[in-house]
Parts: C-alpha cells; sequence; structure tokens
C-alpha cells in the first residue's frame, strides 16, 4: 500500500499543472482540517454548497467502482474556493459506500499548499484505505482521469458543445445599459451575481464565443415574480419574464448549478432589479423545450463566474 501512496502523491504533483482553470492558492492546514468536516447532506443534488468560508462546486457525475467483493464505492468530486476571493485553493473527493452509507472525506491539495497540509492528506489517504480495501485505488483512477492529459482532451472534447443564447438576449452593462448579447464588445463590463454576497458587482467580459452555420434549439422560460402569484386575483394575468437559450446552458438557482433544459416548474432562480440594485428570487412558471432554432448564437467569457441575461442570473459554461 506504501508504493500505492507514494504513487498517489507523485500522480497529483505532476499532472496538477493540467488544472489551470482559475487562480489558486494553496490551502492552509487549518482551512484544510475545517474543509474535511463539511458535511454535504445531498451528493447527487447539493452541487454548489457554501460552508462558513468556503464554496463547494461540483460539475461532474460522480466516479462508480463496482469491484468483485460486490460493494460500489463513489467519488463525487468538487473544487474547493475561498469565498472571499473565490480562488480555488484545493479539491474535495467524498468518497461513499452506498449500501452502508460510509463516507469519506478527502481534502487534495494543489501544490501551492505547505507542507504540513501534504503530510496530513498523506495521512488521510493511508487511514482510508484502513477503513475501506480499494479506497486508494479509486482515489488514483479518479486523479489520473480528472488531472491528466486524458483529462484535459476531455475538457477540449467538451468544447465542441453550444452553451449559448440568441443574439436578442438581453445583458445588463455595468452601466446601467442593456445589450443585445451580439452587440457585446471584448473588453466591456457587465453586471455578475456574488453568491456569497448575494449581491450585484461588475465583471469585464474577456472572450465572446459565437457559433453560427448550424440550426440550433432554444429552451424558452417563463418565470414569475412569487409575490404577484399571492396578490393577484384569478382575472389578472401574470406578468411573465422569458428567459431563451440552448438546453445545456448552466443556471444558477436558489439550489446551486443546473441547466436550462432541467429547470423545473416551481425552482426558484435570481433575477436582478435594477432600481433597488438587489436580486429576487423568481418561480419556473412553464418550460418550453425546442421553442424554436436559431442560426446563430452567443456566450459571453467573464471574468467571474456569472452574467445577466434579461436580468437572471446566468453561469459562464
Amino acid at each position: 500500500m506504501k508504493k500505492l501512496i507514494y504513487f498517489i502523491t507523485l500522480l497529483f504533483l505532476s499532472t496538477s499543472v493540467f488544472a489551470q482553470e482559475g487562480e489558486k492558492m494553496g490551502i492552509k492546514l487549518s482551512e484544510f482540517e475545517a474543509v474535511k468536516k463539511i458535511a454535504i447532506k445531498n451528493l447527487d443534488k447539493d452541487t454548489y454548497v457554501k460552508d462558513g468560508n468556503f464554496v463547494l462546486d461540483n460539475s461532474t457525475s460522480p466516479y462508480v467502482f463496482k469491484f468483485s467483493d460486490g460493494l460500489e464505492r463513489r467519488i463525487y468530486l468538487y473544487k474547493v474556493l475561498e469565498s472571499a476571493g473565490m480562488k480555488e485553493i484545493a479539491n474535495l473527493m467524498i468518497f461513499t459506500t452506498p449500501k452502508d452509507g460510509k463516507r469519506i472525506n478527502l481534502v487534495v491539495p494543489n501544490p501551492l499548499a505547505e507542507k504540513e497540509t501534504w503530510g496530513k492528506y498523506i495521512d488521510d489517504l493511508k487511514d482510508g484505505e484502513k477503513a475501506v480495501s480499494g479506497f486508494s485505488s479509486c482515489v488514483a483512477f479518479v486523479l489520473a482521469k480528472e488531472f491528466s492529459g486524458v483529462a484535459s482532451d476531455k475538457g477540449k472534447e467538451e468544447d465542441k458543445y453550444e452553451y449559448c443564447f440568441p443574439a436578442e438576449a438581453k445583458i445588463t452593462m455595468a452601466n446601467g445599459e442593456t445589450k443585445n448579447i451580439s452587440d457585446v464588445k471584448v473588453g466591456e463590463y457587465v453586471v455578475s451575481y456574488n453568491a456569497i454576497k448575494k449581491s450585484a458587482e461588475s465583471t469585464i467580459v474577456e472572450k465572446i464565443d459565437i457559433h453560427e452555420n448550424s440550426e440550433f434549439d432554444i429552451v424558452k422560460v417563463f418565470l414569475v415574480d412569487p409575490s404577484e402569484m399571492i396578490t393577484a386575483s384569478v382575472s389578472v394575468k401574470y406578468k411573465l419574464k422569458e428567459l431563451e437559450a440552448t438546453a445545456n446552458h448552466p443556471i444558477f438557482t436558489e439550489n446551486g448549478k443546473t441547466t436550462m433544459g432541467d429547470l423545473k416548474v416551481g425552482q426558484n432562480v435570481f433575477v436582478y432589479d435594477s432600481e433597488t440594485n438587489k436580486f429576487k428570487k423568481f418561480n419556473v412558471f412553464l418550460t418550453k423545450a425546442g421553442a424554436r432554432k436559431v442560426n446563430k448564437v452567443y456566450n459571453l467569457i467573464t471574468e467571474k463566474n456569472s452574467y445577466l441575461v434579461n436580468s437572471v442570473v446566468v453561469l459562464k459554461k
């Protein structure tokens, strides 16, 4: 087992250079211990979690392992960010055996972490293997898939899928104006949503993806202010807000990240009120898949994780 532990450590150190999606900093020993204690209620649904000074973000399906002993093992992988600056400080692997409900939290530091933190990580690897046979093998597999060139190629392959909006989607600019997404330029500032402070802030547009010469199916979602549903009489029509996008574009909801195509009636999304400079929760009133087709779609790549389309908080792909 010592050789396997040594291999896992070398594997992560040598392949972590591929995981350079955002700005990083090393996790401190006190933070390492705090993240280990985080308990996530529903691993299949809670993909975006704020716990104290940390934000956990999971955008992948769990890894499922079926060994010859018949005991299913799973690993759920979360990015760990410090909430103040939203810098990535580690990864959290949650190892579980669904049959008996056993869980093991393994915090995986990045190379910027202190030596003492890496020492604790090695100890936790050893303890995990003692607790459940096969733990280290599962961890090694996930590290190889997620932080090696294989994972990098996987990311490139996924880029071919378009996560976008039609040309007339309205973007809320930092100066208070709105623009069609087709008119937004690189270097301009738009409004984004700070999920920690629950407030509006500006972010710069770093890149604009444009996809054309094809037919893109658009999902339309109708949203309603819950307060109107309470106060309106049966004879009054609700003022519905509309949002259109491709089915796979990520949307920020009260329960974390989902996609346009997976939004369900009754779910809450966040809508910006420019008069109060605050965000309100709107209910999904109706969804319509395949509402129309368009030949050109757009997506903004911003410095921060979100921007507003038709005043609704959406996430960058």
